[in-house]
């Protein structure tokens, strides 16, 4: 059963850094998706999509379906941090506090009826 939460998270890794590539591709082309077409990182961020949607898929053969996705809710901690240290957004005391909030809500949620 491990290896299906190993799953689990490697999709959840997986869909972060494809939000990123796919912010810096954005940034990089003003918004503009018909420049970015040509730029191979567009490529790389959907193939890494198309590779954590595989992951999700083999790990909710196993795992149910409210354990999962509280976890993938773990995106925006990983993606605050993304945020912060590569395109130098801020990270104040009200962001700190939401993830906190945002980490207890998902282990209430998972393991609430334990």
């Amino acid at each position: 059963m491990i290896k299906y939460h190993l799953f689990l998270i490697t999709s959840i890794i997986l869909t972060v850094v494809v939000q990123a590539l796919l912010k810096s591709n954005s940034v990089k082309h003003s918004g503009n998706l018909f420049e970015a077409i040509y730029d191979s990182r567009l490529y790389v961020a959907l193939f890494l999509y198309a590779t954590a949607m595989v992951f999700w898929y083999i790990s909710s053969s196993k795992l149910q379906f409210t354990f999962m996705i509280p976890m993938h809710v773990l995106t925006i901690i990983f993606g605050g941090f993304i945020g912060y240290y590569f395109f130098e957004e801020s990270f104040g005391v009200h962001k700190i506090l939401a993830y906190i909030l945002i980490i207890s809500g998902v282990f209430v949620l998972i393991y609430g009826n334990n």
